[in-house]
């Protein structure tokens, strides 16, 4: 049933990239430029952390590493398909036909947010925005489902607040 509905919700999300050709290129472009403006936006928050010689650096590079290999342990032992696989369809960027769940790209991008809202809320709201168009980037290119991302999503929060609250927590004493 929740693959059944995922399925239909990817083909709603995709087929609406493929009716708006603009639409089409805007998520092209954000796909694309979304890994290296990440990892610029983590570089800066790095740098500040250096430059005001903060605790806070130490969760600020756990959470995502270990967000990251959370991602390689779960697409070991289970592999989706990729939607432009197990639909048959092209996507709209070249792609491995490797595991999708959960998006490497979402969970990275929304790792990275929370780390930055844990140093700066108002910028982590921006780069939380950008998380989130990323995903929904990577559902229109047709390289994910849309359960892919929210998956991704919630792991990066769960390992994301799991190592700041205990760092927060230990670190106040």
């Amino acid at each position: 049933m929740l693959a059944a509905f995922d399925e239909y919700l990817f083909i709603r999300v995709f087929n609406l990239s493929q009716n708006l050709p603009w639409l089409e290129e805007l998520m092209v472009s954000i796909t694309n430029l979304s890994a290296p403006v990440f990892f610029l936006i983590y570089l800066a928050g790095f740098i500040f952390l250096i430059l005001k010689r903060s605790r806070k650096i130490i969760p600020y590079l756990l959470a995502p590493a270990l967000a990251l290999l959370a991602v390689q342990i779960i697409r070991y032992y289970y592999l989706r398909p990729r939607p432009f696989v197990a639909l048959e369809i092209e996507s709209l960027i070249e792609h491995a036909a490797n595991g999708s769940l959960p998006s490497r790209h979402a969970v990275s991008a929304f790792a990275i947010a929370l780390s930055i809202l844990a140093i700066n809320k108002k910028a982590g709201r921006v780069v939380l925005l950008l998380a989130f168009v990323t995903g929904l980037s990577r559902v229109m290119v047709g390289v994910h489902y849309p359960l892919d991302i929210i998956t991704g999503a919630l792991l990066a929060a769960a390992i994301s607040f799991s190592i700041f609250g205990y760092f927060y927590k230990f670190s106040s004493t």
